[in-house]
Order: structure tokens, then sequence, then C-alpha cells
């Protein structure tokens, strides 16, 4: 019996080894510092260290229900744990017909009342999704008047943040649903996407990452660039306008919703990394594809951290655990 049980930890102690070093080997072979951690690590302001932080969450609007309330919450508590300096969502902020006007009941019972942390009372930077243009988007740009905290001044905007002495980082807001062609199509549906200027928005995009003299270029929309999801995956409109620019300015990050999971997915022999965040309420299955790093279905959002030259990228869970845990260089 004690033999069995012998060669029975000594083979899973083998299959343990060679799963991390092909793990490790892969990472290495192109060059990333990628980690699946163990459901147990608690995020605290020590994995992080002195850093510059902030949140990030995506198609939560639900008015508390499915996974929003509780992914609220841990929000607050990590906001406060890692000192997060604002907050970005990935659109899809009310579900599932948008708003109506700035005094909407939905921006109580889906907006200040469930991230009513004194943590989240920091500035939000939200982007427009496909949901809120079922209502008025506007409304969501004129709220930024009513609000001390919600930030969506415009359709898409940017602005810089210095993280220390010698360096900056260029955050870059888009409004993705103009530029999907199913959306312009169902006018009736959508009744505000047609009325975008999808020429003027990618004119202004080339030319702040052309202006842009920031080490780190982080750019948000809703829609994804890659993703391995069944439900929507890959989009081919940003494919085709907004990925040529992320590679020829240097972006070095894509932020996205849309798809409700977690995805970390980078294309071979390219530098930009494409994180899909959408699990701020409902949650779907999650798969994977060639370009997938990790992927993973689980509420919860994003925790992004600047330290000196690199980035920290962690998915985390309504437990407070950190998921995945990602690293990269400006450079």
């Amino acid at each position: 019996m004690k033999i069995k049980l012998l060669l029975l930890v000594s083979s899973i102690s083998l299959l343990i080894a060679v799963s991390c070093t092909d793990q490790k080997n892969f990472f290495t072979k192109i060059g990333l510092k990628a980690q699946a951690i163990k459901p147990e690590v608690q995020l605290t302001s020590k994995t992080l260290g002195r850093s510059f932080s902030f949140l990030i969450v995506s198609d939560w609007g639900w008015n508390g229900f499915k996974h929003q309330q509780e992914v609220a919450d841990q929000m607050a508590r990590t906001a406060d744990t890692v000192d997060a300096r604002f907050i970005a969502s990935c659109g899809d902020n009310f579900q599932v017909n948008g708003v109506e006007s700035t005094q909407d009941p939905l921006w109580m019972q889906n907006f200040e009342n469930v991230y009513k942390g004194i943590s989240l009372q920091a500035d939000w930077y939200p982007v427009l999704g496909n949901h809120d243009y079922k209502g008025s988007p506007q409304a969501e740009i004129d709220y930024s008047k009513i609000s001390r905290r919600w930030r969506l001044t415009d359709h898409y905007y940017s602005f810089a943040k210095k993280i220390n002495d010698s360096v900056s980082a260029r955050f870059i807001f888009l409004d993705t649903p103009p530029l999907i062609d199913e959306y312009q199509k169902k006018t009736g549906e959508y009744p505000e996407i047609a009325k975008q200027d999808t020429a003027a928005e990618m004119k202004w995009f080339k030319e702040v990452l052309l202006n842009s003299t920031e080490q780190w270029k982080l750019v948000f929309g809703h829609h994804p660039v890659y993703s391995a999801s069944q439900k929507h995956g890959n989009t081919k409109e940003m494919i085709a306008r907004v990925k040529p620019l992320l590679e020829k300015y240097h972006a070095q990050l894509y932020f996205c919703g849309h798809d409700h999971d977690f995805q970390h997915l980078r294309e071979k022999g390219q530098q930009v990394d494409y994180i899909v965040t959408g699990t701020g309420g409902e949650i779907r299955p999650n798969s994977t594809n060639e370009m997938s790093i990790f992927s993973k279905s689980a509420p919860g959002f994003s925790v992004v951290s600047f330290k000196a030259d690199s980035i920290i990228i962690c998915f985390v869970g309504t437990d407070g655990n950190i998921i995945y845990k990602y690293s990269r260089n400006y450079r």
C-alpha cells in the first residue's frame, strides 16, 4: 500500500513539474511574464507594492442583479486596498436599453446605489457599449455635468497621467459601436449610431496616437479586436480599422468588454496585448483559440498597476483573489 501511495505521489509530482516547466517555457519563448494564480492568493497592497493603480469593469449594468452587486462590493474593498486612482468602464453600462435621460431612475438603481463604496467615489472614465446606444448615449455624456465622478465627457476622449518623474501614460477611450456594420443597419434599434462620424473618430484616434509622447499608450473600447469567445469573438471592423493603428503607433494594450469573460490574447509576432474583461455582471462560458494566453469565465474586474517602466494586470474575482496576473515593460 505504501509503495502504491509513493508511486502515485511521484506521478502527480512529475505531472505538475512538466506542466509548470511547459508553461514557463511557453511564456519565456514569447517574452511574456504571465501566470495563472492559485485561488487562495489575495490581492493586497503588498502584491503590487508602491504603484499607480486603477480598476477596470465592463458589462456591469444589471441594476444590482446577476453578479453586479457582489463585483461592486469587492471592487470597493480592492480599490481601498490598492489606493485606486480611478475606475475605467468598457461599456454596456446600462443593460438592456441604456438610459433615457440624466434623470432616469436607472442612474440610482444601477450606478449610484450599487457602486456606493467610499473608494469608488473616485473618477469613472466610461466608454459607450452597444446596449448604451439602445437608449440615449447623449444622456450618459450629459450626466458628467451632474455627477462629480462620472467622466464620460464625449463619445471619445483622451487624457494623460504622470506615473512618476520620468514615466507617463496616455489613456484613450474609443466609441466602438458606430464602427460596427451590424448596428449601422439597425437604425430602429440603435437610432443614434448612424449619426456618428466614424471617419472623424478614426482621424482623431490616429492623431492622438501620433502625437502622444507618453511611454505608455492604453486604449479602451467596448468591442474586442480579438476574442476567443463563441458568443461574439473577433470583431472584423475593429481588426480592419483599430488594430493597424495600435500596431503602427506602438500602443501596448487594448482593453474591452462585450464578451462576458476574462481573456488575454496576443497575435504572434505583434506587441499589442488584448485584454477582455467583460465580467462585471453576467458571465458566459469561455473558450480559447490560437492567440489565447489565458481565458476564464468568472465574475470580477481587473486591476492595472504601473511600477516604474512596467505594468501589472490582475484579473480579480468576487472573493478578492487573483485569478490571473500578467506583467510587461513598455519597451
